[in-house]
């Protein structure tokens, strides 16, 4: 088992992962130490195995979380990622201009095209209230919205 484990270590070195060398390697000689540790505690052979196999079962999910990790991290290059991160901002650009023209096709749905009658209507009996209550103010103001000088 333990040979297996050192195989697998310098497996994912060979590789090319972009985890550093050192720092996975420090990862496998404290997992390997830990598991030496803790079964040179037990008594019986039995209870040796028993507790290795435990470690071990725990270790395979730390190396596989770890794994899970730095391939969702966006760190890792190739060529074929690289060129895979290259076809997915013009797919991102698509969809975006996607969006944009569907929202544009949507302004000229007949419900958008009543609402913005309604809308129309209501600013303009806001703007006729505005006159009623204020006059003076309302005639203050330019055409441009803005306060004339006295």
């Amino acid at each position: 088992m333990k040979l297996w484990s050192i195989v697998l270590a310098c497996a994912c070195l060979i590789t090319g992962q972009a985890m550093a060398e050192s720092e996975l390697a420090d990862f496998a000689k404290a997992r390997e130490a830990r598991i030496a540790k803790i079964c040179k505690a037990e008594k019986t052979p039995r209870g040796k195995l028993r507790r290795e196999a435990i470690q071990r079962n725990d270790y395979e999910r730390a190396l596989v979380e770890r794994r899970e990790a730095l391939i969702a991290s966006g760190t890792l290059s190739t060529p074929e990622l690289e060129a895979l991160r290259e076809e997915r901002k013009g797919l991102v650009r698509q969809l975006q201009d996607l969006d944009r023209r569907i929202a544009e096709a949507s302004e000229k749905a007949p419900e958008v095209v009543e609402l913005d009658a309604v809308r129309r209507a209501n600013a303009e009996r806001i703007a006729a209230i505005k006159d009623t209550l204020s006059p003076q103010a309302r005639r203050a103001q330019g055409d441009d919205g803005e306060a004339k000088a006295e």
